[in-house]
């Protein structure tokens, strides 16, 4: 008799060594609805920013560059990343010492950035 084939629960990191925090109920919100629509692309970038935050992914995700380079988060400075979700939709997290903060998620490309 054939074995019947079983389900493969997706691998993932025992530890994730950075606490993804959200800046906002707002931004949680925006995050929130990007899952709805984007849930692959946004679960790839959660997994890393939880895992790696400090290392680029070709040009998915980069560290910013000027202006844009570090954000205040509750009066700490961090090095902002961020991470393009599809053509338009785009989320900048600062990056802390063990931990990660969401500080803006955008459906459209964001207008700072042009």
């Amino acid at each position: 008799m054939p074995r019947r084939s079983r389900p493969l629960p997706r691998p993932s990191p025992r530890d994730r060594p950075y606490e993804v925090r959200v800046r906002n109920a707002q931004v949680q919100s925006d995050w929130e609805t990007l899952v709805r629509t984007r849930h692959g692309p946004c679960t790839a970038c959660w997994d890393h920013i939880s895992t790696q935050p400090g290392v680029p992914v070709g040009s998915r995700y980069t560290w910013l560059k000027g202006t844009q380079k570090t954000v205040d988060v509750d009066g700490e400075v961090l090095d902002q990343w961020q991470w393009e979700i599809d053509r338009g939709a785009r989320v900048k997290v600062g990056v802390g010492k063990g931990y990660v903060v969401v500080v803006s998620v955008s459906t459209g490309h964001p207008k700072e950035n042009e």
